[in-house]
């Protein structure tokens, strides 16, 4: 009951919060995909290269409770923004990218400290407090460092202001272009002079 009725209620934050039905999607699977590399990553590691005969059944519900609301979180962040930057004038690529250079670093920076404090359950004695201290980490880090600042912006760029649909973020207006001077009086050129000296 917990994977249903928690993806749901993260799906209508995301619908109320960023106004849209496509990059509620996008940042879904995004996360979905962070949480699938992380259980197969960790299932690899200690399955397969550590002779261990499985992963702690307890293991997929901790990704989810921890790894998913933390990556739900960095997505909101940076695509709150680029929602935000989309509202200016420009091109939607120039938008996303600023939405990044702004949004990245504190993602990076917040990402390692609670990947940190996970990963040193990593080196406890039992094995399920090991698995779940490796693969949160290691979900926490993809979520920053991968899906938020990479995996998200990318549709973003690609799909411009239709991943808004079907309500776009109004754009401002560009700045006014200044009236050309004026010609001088008795001249037939329209050319503006430039008085020198």
């Amino acid at each position: 009951m917990v994977f249903p009725v928690a993806a749901a209620l993260i799906t209508l934050i995301l619908l109320v919060l960023l106004r849209s039905l496509r990059a509620p999607a996008v940042l879904m699977i995004s996360v979905g995909l962070g949480f699938a590399a992380t259980l197969g990553a960790s299932a690899l590691v200690f399955q397969h290269a550590l002779g261990r005969s499985g992963v702690d059944f307890t293991l997929p519900l901790v990704l989810f409770l921890f790894v998913v609301a933390l990556g739900t979180d960095y997505n909101i962040l940076i695509g709150d923004r680029i929602r935000e930057e989309m509202e200016r004038p420009g091109p939607a690529r120039a938008a996303v990218a600023r939405a990044v250079r702004h949004t990245a670093p504190a993602i990076a920076t917040a990402g390692p400290v609670p990947a940190a404090s996970f990963g040193s359950l990593a080196v406890g004695p039992g094995s399920a407090t090991q698995q779940i201290g490796f693969a949160t980490a290691l979900g926490i880090l993809l979520s920053a460092f991968v899906l938020s600042i990479a995996l998200v912006p990318a549709p973003a760029a690609l799909l411009g202001w239709s991943i808004w649909w079907p309500l776009p973020p109004r754009r401002a207006a560009g700045p006014a272009e200044p009236a050309p001077a004026p010609a001088e009086r008795g001249s037939g050129s329209t050319e503006p002079r430039v008085r020198v000296g």
